[in-house]
């Protein structure tokens, strides 16, 4: 149903809410553009043979590759960037400790993410009320960025505990923030990784659509549709 069609999240029984990140809570794009930039200046200038041969275009498609060929990789966008380095750089004379280096700057600078203008004050409020977790694919630490004080759960995926939209994350979730399923609500910008993989994880969802996007036909619709944490917030 609409969120407008609710008045309360209580309506929904919800105690805790779980987030995705990533195009949820910030833009994703601009910032792992920033750390691609970061990462290959590393490389142009500490193995600048390797930057003359490949250039960012180049080491992309070589992690694209990298998956093909091992798709479990994608449960762990981390180890997949390890695993490409070690690839680029070990023929080069590189050792644990350049690698464990350009892999500390890439994602140091992947940290620097530009939080939506809402969301600081928006987790603030729901935080009086819910338990609240977060959810992602990617590596993005809450520590790191500066609001992971305001969060019970923090949880990405690994080569141990896959991405969704495989439920396990959700269910770790549910067991660490102490509720049932359907007392969850899960928020995300992604219709088959967030709304669909909640649902099927056994909790109520809200699409956050910041981009007026269309949503996809032949899947199940969000218990709730909002722009940003603002109209959740009138919903708490």
């Amino acid at each position: 149903m609409p969120a407008e069609k609710i008045s309360q999240l209580s309506e929904l029984g919800i105690t805790a809410i779980t987030f995705d990140l990533d195009d949820t809570l910030w833009p994703c794009a601009p910032v792992i553009a920033a750390a691609e930039r970061v990462y290959y200046e590393w490389i142009e200038k500490h193995y600048p043979k390797v930057a003359q041969r490949y250039d960012l275009h180049d080491m992309t498609t070589m992690r694209r590759q990298l998956l093909a060929d091992e798709p479990e990789l994608m449960n762990d966008v981390t180890e997949l960037r390890r695993r490409a380095t070690v690839d680029l750089l070990q023929p080069q004379g590189a050792g644990d400790a350049e690698i464990n280096e350009v892999m500390r700057v890439c994602i140091e600078a992947r940290q620097l993410v530009s939080l939506y203008d809402e969301v600081e004050s928006a987790l603030q409020q729901l935080t009086f009320s819910y338990r609240l977790g977060s959810i992602t694919n990617g590596n993005a630490d809450l520590q790191s960025i500066g609001i992971g004080h305001l969060f019970d759960v923090e949880l990405a995926s690994t080569m141990t505990l896959p991405a969704k939209p495989d439920p396990a994350m959700f269910e770790k979730a549910f067991a660490a923030l102490g509720v049932s399923a359907e007392r969850v609500l899960h928020v995300g910008d992604h219709p088959e990784n967030d709304v669909l993989a909640a649902k099927n994880a056994g909790c109520k969802t809200a699409w956050i659509n910041r981009d007026q996007m269309i949503y996809p036909e032949g899947v199940p619709a969000a218990d709730i549709n909002i722009v940003n944490l603002n109209e959740l917030v009138a919903l708490a």
